[in-house]
C-alpha cells in the first residue's frame, strides 16, 4: 500500500490564524484610536503643551514689563510717577507679546482690573493667540498695588 503524504496548511488552521490576526488588529486599533488611545492622548498632550506655552509667555511678558516699569520708576525717568503698574502693563502688553509671536484676542483693561477700595482682588481672564495657533485663555489677578499675580 502506498501512503499519502499530506503537507501544507489545513483549512481549520488557516481560519484560526485569520481569527487570531483579526483579534490582534482590533486590539491594536482600539489602543491607537480609542477614547484613551495613543492618538487621543497625544492630542491632549499637544493642547496642554500649547496652553502651558501661552501661560509661560504671558508670565514672561508681565515680568518683563513690570521690571521695566520699576526700573524706570527708580532710575528717575518719571514713568511710574503718573501711572500705576497695571496701567503701564496695559499699555505695553500687546507690544511685548508681539515680540514673542503672540497677540491679544480679548481682554479686560488692566485699569479696570484694579480691585475697588476694601475689595478682594478678583481673577480676570485674557485670551491670547500664537501666530497660526489657537486661542488660549489665561487667568490672572491684579493686586491692590497693581501687580499681576496668580497667572494660570
Amino acid at each position: 500500500m502506498m501512503m499519502k503524504s499530506n503537507s501544507g496548511i489545513t483549512l481549520v488552521a488557516l481560519v484560526i490564524t485569520i481569527i487570531v490576526l483579526l483579534i490582534l488588529a482590533g486590539v491594536s486599533i482600539s489602543l491607537v484610536v480609542g477614547d484613551n488611545g495613543i492618538m487621543t492622548r497625544a492630542k491632549d498632550a499637544g493642547t496642554k503643551t500649547e496652553s502651558a506655552d501661552a501661560v509661560e509667555t504671558f508670565k514672561l511678558a508681565i515680568a518683563s514689563i513690570t521690571s521695566e516699569y520699576y526700573e524706570n520708576l527708580y532710575t528717575g525717568t518719571g514713568v511710574g510717577e503718573s501711572t500705576s503698574v497695571a496701567a503701564y502693563i496695559g499699555d505695553k502688553l500687546d507690544d511685548e507679546l508681539a515680540t514673542m509671536d503672540y497677540s491679544i484676542v480679548t481682554s479686560s483693561s488692566f485699569d479696570d482690573a484694579l480691585p475697588a477700595e476694601g475689595a478682594e482682588p478678583e481673577s480676570k481672564k485674557i485670551k491670547i493667540q500664537k501666530t497660526g495657533g489657537k486661542e488660549i485663555e489665561v487667568s490672572y489677578t491684579v493686586t491692590k498695588e497693581g501687580n499681576v499675580t496668580d497667572i494660570k
